[in-house]
């Protein structure tokens, strides 16, 4: 898998949705987990929060090669622009130390009983050095994640900088003081100390803002640019404007588990006129749920690589009167592949109308890019639609008010 360009133009996300999520998440280690929660689905993906880290750290090096490229290629060329500065103080020893001060030294009786003077001490900025040594460990970091070996074909080489770097964390400057995550009070402190320093405030400005507050701009900038995790990001925005429209409706749905750390069952559950709807993300352990083994994983058994429980993106389930609704979200600009998610979306109903309910509808989201207008084909088991993310979220509601009756 190779990351997409990041000048490459991008299929929008419904970040309504996305930011309906964000609500309940405190920073970049919810989105990352959740961004796998989805991509682990793949049978064929054993995806980590970890694992996503890495990925999005690929689109971060690229946006970092600028910064690099100015930086110095020779580690005394650091040191000479570490600012050090003198302090002077007053010392009274057994030996001569420093400028002696010989009046004051006169007056502790002659033979000198001690000797006073002054010494000069030279000290670095500390608070420059420990955002000196945090960008560097940053840097370095994200470039081992990185995955840069397809990123030298339109990026220059910055192999030389990157080696500096590593040999300037271990100098007795940085080693001398801790690593601290730069403020912006700092960082403007940083841009003030010259103008070698103001490539340091560059880079540590693009690196710390992951471990900042507003995690669109994090999905903006390190999530979507690649096609994959934009995809993930894609479904978990859908699955937002699920709730949003919920609550456009009145109703108040409560979280039961996260979307992601291994846990099972339904997501949310809510009450509308007495009856009790679950919404599932990632609905494979539906099924055994309800104790039964899902057809596709039946009619696969023979074979000698079986086929592994199939799970709808998003689905909302009311067991008591069986009915629901299922959501399989398409990100992509390929539109054979859109068309696929008919099948699948179709699939997903024939096999829980089997079983589980009697009455449902399906949806196919996909990037409005794509998809215009919304378009209903009605089946034997039900409507299959294909909306964009700005027509579902009135397409669902209608639909769900149509099974409540």
């Amino acid at each position: 898998m190779t990351a997409s360009r990041v000048d490459e133009p991008t299929l929008s996300i419904p970040w309504e949705g996305v930011r309906e999520l964000f609500h309940s998440w405190s920073g970049k280690g919810d989105l990352f987990a959740g961004l796998a929660a989805v991509l682990r689905n793949d049978e064929f993906s054993r995806w980590t929060k970890r694992d996503v880290e890495r990925r999005a750290h690929r689109v971060l090096f690229e946006n970092c090669c600028e910064s690099l490229q100015r930086m110095p290629v020779r580690v005394r060329d650091w040191l000479a622009i570490i600012p050090v500065h003198s302090q002077v103080s007053r010392v009274a020893s057994p030996a001569p130390q420093g400028r002696i001060d010989w009046a004051a030294t006169r007056r502790t009786g002659w033979p000198p009983r001690e000797f006073v003077g002054r010494t000069r001490q030279r000290t670095s900025d500390e608070a420059l050095l420990s955002a000196l040594r945090w960008t560097v460990e940053r840097m370095l970091l994200v470039y081992r994640d990185a995955s840069f070996k397809d990123l030298r074909r339109k990026k220059p080489l910055v192999d030389e900088q990157l080696r500096v770097l590593d040999q300037l964390v271990e100098r007795p400057e940085l080693q001398q003081v801790a690593a601290v995550l730069p403020d912006s009070a700092v960082i403007k402190d940083v841009r003030r100390a010259g103008p070698k320093w103001r490539v340091v405030a560059d880079l540590a400005d693009l690196l710390r803002k992951e471990d900042g507050p507003d995690l669109i701009a994090l999905a903006k900038a390190q999530i979507m640019p690649d096609e994959e995790l934009a995809s993930a990001l894609f479904h978990l925005g859908v699955f937002g404007l699920v709730l949003t429209s919920l609550k456009a409706e009145g109703h108040r749905p409560v979280s039961l588990r996260p979307l992601y750390g291994g846990a099972s069952g339904a997501a949310y559950e809510l009450e509308s006129a007495g009856q009790t709807w679950h919404l599932w993300f990632e609905a494979g352990g539906l099924w055994a749920k309800y104790g039964q083994v899902e057809p596709y994983v039946e009619a696969t058994r023979g074979l000698q690589r079986p086929g592994q429980t199939k799970s709808p993106d998003i689905m909302l389930i009311n067991e008591g009167s069986r009915r629901a609704l299922i959501i399989e979200c398409k990100y992509s600009k390929d539109y054979g592949y859109i068309r696929r998610g008919y099948s699948q979306a179709l699939t997903y109903l024939t096999e829980a109308r089997t079983t589980m309910i009697d009455v449902g509808a399906a949806f196919v989201v996909a990037p409005s890019e794509v998809v215009t207008t919304i378009s209903t084909g009605r089946t034997v088991m039900g409507p299959v639609s294909f909306c964009g993310p700005e027509l579902f979220k009135g397409a669902f509601r209608s639909a769900f008010a149509e099974l409540r009756q």
